[in-house]
């Protein structure tokens, strides 16, 4: 996350399918809780079932589906029919188009 500056990570299996998502808020989050979290899993700090978006929506329905909850994200997976992951929508890349 740190070297491509992407902020999370899709965690797929071996299908791509999306099966998680783990964002710099839940690699903190799990700093916090856990005094050593290399022993973690990434199952054990993802979100599992992320909100996602399909590479046809729109950006105004990928903002929407950011902003328009209880608690605002700033990615979203985008995934095909199958949930295959085939990258991330970051706010930070709307805002720039």
């Amino acid at each position: 996350m740190t070297r491509h500056n992407l902020g999370a990570a899709c965690i797929v299996d071996e299908n791509r399918t999306l099966v998680g998502l783990i964002t710099d808020g839940d690699v903190r989050r799990a700093l916090q809780a856990h005094d050593d979290i290399r022993p973690l899993k990434a199952s054990d700090v993802m979100t599992s079932n992320p909100t996602r978006i399909r590479p046809e929506s729109s950006l105004k329905s990928a903002i929407e589906q950011m902003e328009n909850r209880p608690s605002q994200i700033s990615v979203l997976p985008v995934v095909d029919e199958q949930q295959r992951c085939l990258g991330l929508v970051r706010i930070h890349d709307v805002y720039k188009h």
